[in-house]
């Protein structure tokens, strides 16, 4: 019997705004709008093999979570190539939402991005030895 693996994990992160969330993950962020409830109430968005989904909520607390607690890396190959597609959009965000490439102490080149209900969204990849 072949032993059972989990092969990938997917966020759930609550907003406020659906229709909002999805315009900045497609139109700032390139990301596809894989699905939206008719409801507007869940929504998928991905980009290459990554994938995010969103709940809608008017819940005080679950919002204030996504603003000050939830954050998604994103695995890049060319962080720096993504960077500059963004950069355009990236720049017109608020002061204070982006943060340009830069290593980490800890091996990674990583970009960072706050969505419209403040989850944090670090881009980044592996630097080469």
């Amino acid at each position: 019997m072949q032993k059972p693996v989990i092969e990938d994990a997917v966020s759930i992160v609550p907003v406020s705004d659906m229709s909002a969330t999805m315009d900045f993950y497609a139109d700032t962020l390139g990301f596809e709008r894989r699905f939206v409830s008719d409801d507007d109430s869940f929504a998928i968005v991905v980009h290459g093999e990554a994938a995010i989904h969103f709940v809608l909520t008017d819940d005080s607390n679950a919002l204030k979570a996504t603003a000050n607690n939830i954050s998604i890396y994103l695995w890049v190959r060319g962080v720096d190539a993504l960077y500059e597609t963004l950069e355009a959009k990236l720049s017109q965000l608020p002061q204070g939402r982006v943060r340009a490439p830069f290593d980490q102490p800890y091996g990674m080149r990583e970009f960072h991005v706050k969505d419209p209900d403040g989850c944090l969204l670090f881009f980044g990849e592996d630097i080469d030895p």
